[in-house]
């Protein structure tokens, strides 16, 4: 990050520096320099650095641990932070080769997670900010969970709030890890990050110094930084038993650390693997302008970053300027992008990204929402990095399934021990429909992301909203029509809802035909706002009797969004920075993309867009009901469609002009937080009933089927969160892939 300290340079180190062949990134980094751009995939290394075949096991393994010397003091006390490691590696590797590590850092090693989270955390938010005190939550310090906790699984209990636990996941799963990964011929490292578990310092929500002292790590795994035996004092530790090539894996929080750490450009990590991972806190708690909360639930405020760092630091003298600094700079009441989120968006640092990356992301994640992978995937392709993409549907969990660990396997041993295991010669994405893994739905391998044929296709609205208007490639109609915003009422009533002053609903004639929209929804809004107020627009999939929703995304009209005038997600965030007060006549314009999405829309389903205020479970929810008014004329929405406008059109070619449908009750489901309702034909009350459709192989786009049959070895994402992920679904993006299309022409 542009602010962060300086680790420091290892002056000192005690025992053999590592000895380590050239990494793979670096040789490909040459390559591409001699012959231009020039495929990465299929070129074989006679000289591997790990044994692949393994003399150690799990029972064998050597464990040690260290503080690492970092060059930031961020609790202020005038000495430097130390960062507590733990790490385990095969015997006998101080005497013959030293083996790559794998690492995990995460903040949910020790007794500081969200659990320790005050009730100022979860103040109602009606009230915006949140006063001094207030509290929306009733107390209660537990929540379900169907898995045992699992070291830093987003789906894990600790709290309230989102969902993590220290207690006996973590010890569990580094265990399982070292038996699956040091027979192969690797080390294993645990990383508490600072102010958390035995680490000293104060947690900073992944800002610099945090990203900093990570840095330190890597340059101790190399020689380069200094470690100690103890917290405080103590004597020199060398890590003589590793040739210092480093990779990193993690998911949601640990995820994040790894995005961070590959953009200080570290000699030595030659791969990170960031599953269900934000790239910096501007996405987790702003969306396109507005605060937003991290997680679905409308009695708890998560949209205030310093009160997660107060909860974290809770048991930590001398931090609570960290809280303050939070508090001053995260300007809460606008929500505009600023200093404080910039130096907390990796986007600004991909350039200096110098390790490969496999990503992998659920595109109903209703935490870490899917735009963070999509942003990241964007601006690092921009950059050449060596990419592979898995999407998948399963919420916030990472991937699953056997073709998942084969493809973590080979992505190991490709990048940390110079082995050509083919992954890079694959198609570089792999989208999974219906589930988790390939084994409960379907996966397809493509060459970019967005699929190759997705073009935008302008879907306009017809008259009738309140009831159900036409979404057409036609013309649109005329005039305006209103909402009034009710927050109380959430998003699954009200597009499930056969009539609603609340929201405004559009939707197209029966497919003939599967439809594939895979990308970014960008909705282009003329509004018309009697008071400032929210705005959201779902995506959503009809069925006779089920309402489905894909994706959604909010905004604050005030910032005038205008996602295709900018080039990157960056420039984009960048704009966002000043909001204006609304003109004397209340006209505004909003164009805005809603959260990423790879969804194939089944044949005889409707494909359905809902705009309505305030969001119950994520947006703050201002004062009173106020209105909302869309000119239908001037509105449209660009979906981006295998197979462009022509696809979509064709789909539905026999337009009828009576869209009749069988009337009774309409369940709603939302993939994105598991939700379901259902409304009947003139009320929005709803009832429980079962989750969403499957996705289908049957898209319009020519693509590769694999791994249908595979099965989870475990049934569950395990390590360090999903993150030393022995579940999953994964295959690959290899790093020249083609960026997220913006223009309704289908530039780049």
């Amino acid at each position: 990050m542009t602010d962060q300290s300086n680790a420091s340079d290892g002056e000192g180190v005690t025992g053999a520096a590592p000895t380590g062949s050239v990494s793979r990134r670096r040789l490909l980094a040459s390559v591409t320099t001699a012959v231009g751009t020039s495929a990465v995939a299929g070129r074989a290394y006679a000289t591997p650095v790990g044994d692949k075949g393994g003399t150690a096991d799990a029972g064998g393994a050597i464990r040690e641990e260290a503080w690492v010397e970092t060059g930031v003091d961020t609790d202020g006390d005038g000495t430097p932070d130390r960062i507590h490691v733990r790490v385990s590696y095969p015997e006998g590797a101080t005497d013959g080769e030293r083996p790559p590590v794998i690492a995990v850092a995460s903040p949910y090693h020790g007794e500081q997670t969200h659990g320790d989270a005050t009730a100022a955390m979860y103040y109602d938010r009606s009230i915006a900010p949140a006063p001094d005190g207030a509290s929306g939550a009733d107390g209660d310090a537990t929540t379900a969970t169907s898995e045992p906790a699992t070291l830093g699984d987003p789906s894990a209990a600790g709290g309230p709030g989102p969902a993590h636990s220290p207690i006996g996941g973590p010890a569990t799963a580094h265990r399982r890890a070292e038996r699956r990964y040091i027979p192969q011929g690797y080390a294993l490292a645990r990383v508490s990050s600072l102010g958390t578990a035995r680490s000293t310092g104060c947690y900073t929500a992944a800002g610099p110094p945090t990203v900093s002292a990570l840095e330190s790590v890597v340059d101790w795994f190399n020689g380069r930084a200094t470690a100690y035996d103890a917290p405080e004092g103590g004597e020199e530790v060398a890590a003589d038993w590793t040739n210092g090539r480093t990779g990193m894996i993690g998911a949601s929080a640990l995820g994040e650390l790894a995005n961070g750490t590959a953009t200080t450009g570290v000699d030595g990590l030659e791969t990170i693997v960031p599953q269900s991972a934000n790239v910096g806190q501007y996405g987790l708690f702003r969306s396109n302008g507005t605060p937003i909360s991290v997680t679905p639930d409308a009695s708890e405020g998560m949209t205030d970053i310093g009160t997660w760092i107060q909860a974290s630091n809770a048991r930590r003298d001398d931090c609570g300027h960290w809280t303050e600094r939070a508090e001053a700079g995260q300007d809460l009441a606008t929500g505009d992008y600023n200093d404080f989120w910039h130096d907390r968006t990796y986007l600004a640092d991909a350039d200096a990204v110098d390790c490969s990356v496999l990503i992998a992301h659920a595109v109903d994640d209703p935490i870490v929402k899917p735009n963070n992978a999509a942003d990241w995937y964007e601006t690092l392709a921009a950059h050449d990095v060596p990419l592979k993409l898995w999407l998948y549907e399963g919420g916030h969990r990472g991937p699953a399934g056997e073709a998942w660990e084969r493809t973590l396997d080979r992505w190991w041993a490709y990048w940390l021990q110079d082995e050509d295991t083919g992954v890079m010669d694959e198609d570089p994405v792999t989208v999974v429909h219906g589930g988790q893994s390939a084994a409960e739905g379907s996966a397809e391998t493509f060459a970019e992301w967005p699929v190759p044929a997705a073009e935008p296709a302008t879907v306009r609205f017809g008259a009738g909203g309140a009831t159900s208007g036409a979404a057409t490639t036609g013309e649109p109609g005329s005039g305006t029509e209103s909402l009034v915003d009710d927050p109380s009422t959430p998003a699954a009533d009200l597009v499930a809802a056969e009539e609603s002053p609340h929201r405004l609903r559009y939707e197209t004639p029966p497919l003939a035909e599967p439809v594939h929209v895979s990308g970014r929804v960008v909705p282009s809004l003329s509004l018309s706002l009697a008071e400032p107020t929210v705005v959201s627009v779902a995506l959503v999939e009809y069925g006779d009797y089920s309402a489905d929703i894909v994706t959604r995304g909010w905004v604050d009209p005030l910032n005038r969004p205008a996602y295709r005038d900018h080039d990157t997600p960056l420039a984009y965030r960048q704009s966002l920075r000043e909001s204006a007060p609304l003109p004397d006549d209340g006209r505004v314009r909003a164009e805005f993309p809603l959260q990423a999405t790879d969804h194939v829309f089944e044949a005889d389903s409707r494909i359905g867009l809902v705009v309505y205020g305030s969001d119950s479970e994520f947006t703050l929810h201002p004062p009173g009901n106020r209105e909302v008014a869309l000119s239908l004329a001037d509105s449209a929405v660009d979906l981006p469609v295998a197979g462009g406008e022509s696809a979509l059109a064709g789909a539905f070619a026999d337009e009828p002009t009576d869209t009749a449908r069988p009337t009774g009750t309409a369940t709603a489901t939302d993939s994105s937080t598991g939700t379901t309702a259902s409304a009947e034909p003139t009320t929005d009350s709803p009832t429980a009933t079962a989750g969403r459709p499957a996705g289908t192989t049957d898209g319009p786009v020519e693509s590769t089927v694999v791994a249908e049959g595979d099965a989870a070895v475990d049934g569950t994402s395990s390590g360090d969160g999903p993150g030393f992920g022995v579940g999953g679904a994964l295959a690959a993006i290899g790093g020249l892939g083609g960026l997220l299309r913006r223009g309704s022409d289908g530039e780049d």
